[in-house]
């Protein structure tokens, strides 16, 4: 495995923006873009899907002071260190070959964790544009490479089925960190998992009807909490998904490769 510090490249094009030299978008290709271009293309196309006129307007929109802070960040942390570690857990709990590469990039808009394909190869990407704490770095390394696992072996399309996958990603990650509270490893706050606790059985109900959908919308709205509201909380999928896991596995009916049908049916859902 390898840990690729592509926000160093990001720090050239930082410091020549500074320095006043020619267009930004002349820069960011120079310093950044070209130097790192399959994995930000990858990155790109598979997390925004924009037209690279949008890339370019908003890189002639970056301020080198708004990037200080994260300077700081990435200075005081190995985070080389932080990856090897994380991802050595999880080889522990449950091994993959190859190893998913880690990179660490600057991006906009993008997931603070997210899997995606680099030359057809799963990866762990790690945006550190919205970065205040390294403090969660190690969690979501631990649940992007439950996501590559999971994506070696299917690709999830229907609502129950990416259900399951993030509460197997969440799962995962606890039991690497097991010191960590639950609302981290879920990303809320312990306000938000308490509420979550007490309405299970109202958010079950609403959510399943939603279980063989395909629509984005939908997973997006009960999953991230984006869009339109419904009748479910923000991230309710996440942290349904992840009881649901939970309970498959402490009932010991599976492995962490189970299928996601056999995994629903037994918490008493049908995704068809």
């Amino acid at each position: 495995m390898s840990v690729h510090l592509l926000y160093q490249d990001f720090f050239r094009f930082i410091d020549a923006l500074a320095a006043g030299e020619r267009d930004p978008w002349h820069l960011y290709r120079e310093h950044y873009l070209e130097p790192n271009r399959v994995v930000l293309a990858a990155w790109w196309d598979q997390c925004l899907g924009l037209p690279e006129e949008a890339w370019a307007d908003r890189v002639r929109r970056i301020r080198a002071q708004e990037y200080e802070l994260l300077r700081t960040l990435v200075g005081e942390e190995d985070l080389t260190r932080l990856a090897h570690d994380a991802i050595a857990r999880c080889q522990t709990l449950l091994p993959l070959s190859p190893e998913p590469h880690v990179y660490y990039l600057v991006g906009f808009f993008s997931p603070d964790g997210f899997a995606f394909q680099v030359q057809g190869a799963w990866a762990i990407g790690i945006g550190l544009e919205r970065l205040t704490s390294t403090r969660l770095i190690p969690l979501l390394l631990a649940h992007e490479y439950a996501h590559c696992y999971r994506r070696q072996l299917t690709q999830p399309a229907r609502l129950g089925e990416r259900l399951v996958e993030e509460g197997f990603a969440v799962e995962l990650a606890a039991r690497a960190f097991p010191d960590r509270p639950a609302a981290d490893h879920l990303l809320m706050r312990r306000g938000q998992l308490a509420a979550m606790r007490q309405y299970e059985d109202r958010l079950r109900r609403a959510i399943a009807p939603h279980l063989a959908s395909e629509d984005e919308a939908v997973a997006a709205r009960i999953l991230y909490g984006q869009g339109q509201k419904g009748p479910w909380a923000s991230r309710a999928g996440i942290y349904l998904g992840w009881r649901i896991v939970r309970d498959f596995l402490q009932k010991g009916q599976g492995g962490f490769d189970s299928d996601a049908e056999v995994v629903l049916r037994s918490a008493g859902f049908s995704a068809q």
